[in-house]
């Protein structure tokens, strides 16, 4: 499904392209109409989205005509935004392989990069640390200029937990409005577009009649640090990590752009949060009805004490002759 939260992302991607072929094969936005760049626009949001996407998909999802995708597509394959990937399905057999388009490692440098943000977190990290904690020793192999593993890992550990702590205390003040799981990660979703990650989220299994097997996948179409994180896994886990938190939920990272994939993709168990609420909230009834049940025996109780403790027994005539 198209989705317009995330436009602000690629709004500029053809005006990034500056460095692109020059003449007509470039098609700049600035060659053509504003409706036309705004389309362009929808098609490049849609495969950031969705990519890999053939064009008929973008066609369906967009209602435009084959003709009129191909032509956006063709322009920006060749001013190396997106790219073609030929994938073999199933369903074609040995037959010619579908196009599908993805977004190219050019294309995601057009989305923008937030290496500035970064870079402004690591010398504030510098200037708070103080002076250099001692030194590891180190052996005669070791270079004198070259850095022990545990410290850099620390360091990049450190800096991304930082780069993140800015986004989590600004998304948390809006999320904590929310109680539905649901609404909290389609929130989530449309703050991660507002800062540039393209975000958008995808729902699964919920056609399943088990409860537990409905998720969301929170979706990243664009990650503005991949080259770094490339570099430094435990960005995506610190970023991971703090989508549970957000969430309040214990969630599971699917994919990366970082490890290569073409989106980032978290598992949102919704489902199990939902049954999870539904058996605390059955068990609450019932210890409060087992509650009740006991108040009113206890009461019985109380009225039998104040009389004695004394029951109540009838007997039959015939009993009576004889007992007498």
């Amino acid at each position: 499904m198209y989705s317009t939260a995330s436009a602000s992302a690629v709004a500029a991607a053809e005006h990034r392209g500056a460095d692109a072929p020059e003449g007509p094969a470039a098609g700049s936005a600035e060659s053509f109409p504003e409706a036309e760049s705004t389309t362009r626009q929808r098609v490049l949001q849609l495969v950031v989205e969705e990519g890999p996407i053939s064009a008929a998909a973008l066609g369906r999802e967009l209602e435009l005509t084959a003709a009129a995708v191909r032509r956006h597509l063709d322009a920006m394959t060749e001013q190396g935004i997106l790219e073609v990937k030929n994938v073999t399905t199933a369903r074609r057999g040995a037959g010619r392989p579908s196009r599908r388009y993805v977004v190219s490692e050019r294309g995601q440098r057009s989305l923008g990069d937030d290496y500035l943000g970064l870079v402004k977190t690591a010398l504030s990290l510098l200037e708070s640390s103080g002076p250099p904690a001692t030194e590891a020793p180190r052996t005669s192999s070791t270079r004198p200029d070259a850095p022990t593993v545990g410290s850099t890992q620390d360091a990049a550990r450190g800096l991304a937990r930082e780069y993140f702590a800015g986004f989590e205390q600004r998304w948390a003040r809006q999320l904590n409005e929310l109680d539905d799981l649901d609404a909290r990660t389609d929130k989530l979703s449309q703050l991660f577009a507002e800062d540039g990650f393209a975000g958008f989220t995808r729902l699964v299994g919920r056609d399943n009649p088990l409860l537990a097997m409905q998720s969301t996948q929170l979706c990243q179409g664009h990650c503005p640090i991949r080259e770094i994180a490339a570099a430094h896994p435990v960005f995506c886990e610190e970023e991971t990590d703090m989508i549970s938190r957000l969430l309040d939920v214990d969630v599971r990272r699917l994919s990366t752009q970082a490890a290569g994939a073409h989106v980032c993709t978290t598992h949102v168990p919704v489902g199990r949060e939902k049954l999870a609420a539904e058996q605390r909230a059955r068990a609450e009834a019932s210890a409060e009805e087992e509650l009740q049940i006991s108040a009113e025996a206890g009461a019985t109780n109380e009225s039998r004490t104040a009389t004695g403790g004394r029951r109540r027994i009838v007997i039959s005539p015939r009993q009576q002759e004889r007992l007498s």
